[in-house]
C-alpha cells in the first residue's frame, strides 16, 4: 500500500498517451535518470524547457529592440533602459530564493506557467507606454526568467539519464542567447512596419502559447509534487546549502564573476568597435552575432565534452581562463586585422565567455542534496544576476574614470582571473570532497 500522494511506480505497461506538442508518454513519476524513460519524454521535457526559457527572456531582449520607438512614445531618453534592465535583473536577483520554492507548492510545470504568465502579463502592461506600469511590467519580467532555471533544473533532474545530463542541461541554456538572437533578428522589422506593440504581441503569443501548450502534461510532469509539499523548503535553504558545501560555494563566487565578464562583452562591444576601433556600425553589430552564436554552439559542445569526459569544474576553468586571455587582446582588434581572424577571435570570446551557463547550472544540481535541485538553482540564481547586474553598470563607472572602453576591457579580465581562482577553489574543494577529507 502507498501512502497518500506518493507517486505510483513507473511502469510502461500501463502508460497513456495525452495530446500535447511535447509528446509525453509516461504519467507516473519514473525514477530519476532511470534508462527505461521513453525518449519521447527526454525530447519532451528538454524541448518545453528550452522554449520555456526562450519565451521567458524574449520578454526582456525586446525591450532593447525597441528602446528608441518606446521611447519616443513615453517622451524620455532612450538610454534610460539601462535602468530598466536593471529593474529587471535586480528583481531576478532578490526575487530567485523565494520564487524557486514554486517548484514544492505546484510543481515544476505549473510553475513554469506560472512564470511564462508573468511574462504575459508584463508585456501587456508595457502596451500602456506608461512609466509606472513599465517599472511593474519590469519586476514581473525579471520574476519570470529566473523561474525558469529551477523549474527546468528539477524536470531535467528527474526524467533525463545521467550520462547525457550536462549535454541536455547545457541545451537548455542555449534558450538564453538565441532569445537575444531571434529579437535581434524580428522585432526591428515588424517595430518598423507595424509598431513596437507588435514585437510586444510576438512574446505574448509565444509565451502564452508555451504555457498552454504545457497543461495536457500538467499532471504527468507534476506527480510529484504532493511529495514536495509535505518536504517543502524554505526560501532561504538554497542559498544555506551552497554556502556550507565549499565546492558549491566557490563555484556560485565564480559565476558572479563569469556573469559580469558576459554581460559586459554583449553591452558594450558595439560602442566599443565603432567608437574606439573604427568599425562600422554593421560591422560591429556583425561580431556581436558572432558572440553570441558562438555561445550557442560553445554550450552544446561544452556540454557534449563535459558528459564524456565526467569534469564539469576543469572545463569551466578552460573557458574561465580563454574568456580572461580575450579581454585585453580585445583593446588590439582593428580594421586592418584579417576578417577570419576577427571572427575566428570573437567566436573564441563569445564561446567562452557566453558558454559556460549550462556547465554551471549542471553541476549545480549534480551536487544539490536529493530532491533540491530547484532550490538550490535558484539561490545560485542570486549570484549569476548579481553579476548580471553589476557588471555593465561598474564597466560604465570604470570608463567614465579611464576614458577608454579598450582600457575597460583590459581592467575587465582582473575579473576573470577572479572568476578563474574561484573555480580553482572549487576544484580543490570537490578533490577534498571525493577524498574523504575535511573541509576548510
Amino acid at each position: 500500500m502507498r501512502a497518500a500522494g506518493e507517486a505510483a511506480p513507473y511502469n510502461r505497461a500501463t502508460t497513456n498517451r495525452r495530446v500535447s506538442p511535447f509528446r509525453i508518454v509516461s504519467i507516473s513519476q519514473p525514477p530519476a535518470g532511470a534508462a527505461d524513460v521513453p525518449r519521447s519524454t527526454v525530447v519532451g521535457v528538454v524541448t518545453a524547457a528550452t522554449v520555456a526559457q526562450v519565451a521567458a527572456v524574449m520578454g526582456i531582449s525586446v525591450f532593447p529592440v525597441i528602446a528608441l520607438p518606446l521611447a519616443a512614445d513615453m517622451g524620455v531618453e532612450p538610454s534610460l533602459i539601462g535602468y530598466q534592465m536593471s529593474i529587471v535583473y535586480g528583481a531576478a536577483t532578490f526575487s530567485a530564493p523565494w520564487l524557486s520554492t514554486g517548484v514544492s507548492r505546484w510543481g515544476a510545470c505549473r510553475a513554469t506557467q506560472v512564470g511564462l504568465a508573468f511574462c504575459v502579463l508584463g508585456c501587456l502592461l508595457a502596451f500602456t507606454s506608461n512609466i509606472a506600469a513599465l517599472v511593474v511590467a519590469s519586476l514581473l519580467l525579471g520574476c519570470s526568467v529566473t523561474m525558469m532555471t529551477p523549474t527546468s533544473a528539477h524536470l531535467l533532474m528527474r526524467f533525463t539519464p545521467p550520462q547525457n545530463r550536462v549535454f541536455l542541461f547545457s541545451l537548455k541554456q542555449t534558450g538564453v542567447p538565441l532569445a537575444w538572437a531571434l529579437m535581434a533578428l524580428i522585432a526591428p522589422p515588424i517595430t518598423q512596419a507595424y509598431g513596437w506593440r507588435w514585437s510586444l504581441l510576438v512574446v505574448v503569443v509565444v509565451a502564452g502559447g508555451t504555457a498552454l501548450a504545457l497543461q495536457p502534461v500538467r499532471a504527468h510532469w507534476d506527480d510529484d509534487r504532493h511529495t514536495l509539499r509535505a518536504k517543502r523548503a524554505s526560501a532561504m535553504e538554497g542559498l544555506k546549502v551552497l554556502w556550507e558545501r565549499p565546492t558549491l560555494r566557490w563555484l556560485v563566487m565564480s559565476a558572479f564573476c563569469l556573469a559580469f565578464v558576459q554581460l559586459c562583452l554583449g553591452t558594450f562591444l558595439v560602442t566599443m568597435l565603432v567608437k574606439e576601433a573604427g568599425y562600422s556600425l554593421v560591422a560591429a553589430g556583425f561580431m556581436l552575432s558572432i558572440t553570441q552564436l558562438a555561445g550557442v554552439t560553445g554550450r552544446i559542445v561544452c556540454g557534449w565534452i563535459a558528459d564524456r569526459t565526467g569534469n564539469s569544474l576543469q572545463l569551466l576553468r578552460v573557458l574561465s581562463l580563454v574568456g580572461t586571455f580575450c579581454c585585453p587582446l580585445i583593446a588590439l582588434v582593428t580594421p586592418a586585422w584579417p576578417m577570419p581572424v576577427v571572427v575566428l577571435f570573437f567566436f573564441a570570446f563569445g564561446a567562452s565567455s557566453v558558454g559556460w551557463n549550462g556547465l554551471y547550472v549542471a553541476e549545480i544540481a549534480r551536487r544539490s542534496p536529493p530532491g533540491r535541485a530547484s532550490t538550490t538553482t535558484g539561490g545560485a540564481a542570486v549570484w549569476n544576476f548579481g553579476g548580471i547586474l553589476a557588471g555593465p553598470a561598474v564597466f560604465a563607472t570604470v570608463y567614465r574614470g579611464v576614458g577608454s572602453y579598450a582600457f575597460t576591457y583590459v581592467l575587465l579580465s582582473l575579473v576573470g582571473l577572479a572568476g578563474s581562482a574561484l573555480i580553482m577553489m572549487a576544484i580543490a574543494a570537490a578533490r577534498r570532497e571525493a577524498a574523504g577529507r575535511p573541509q576548510p
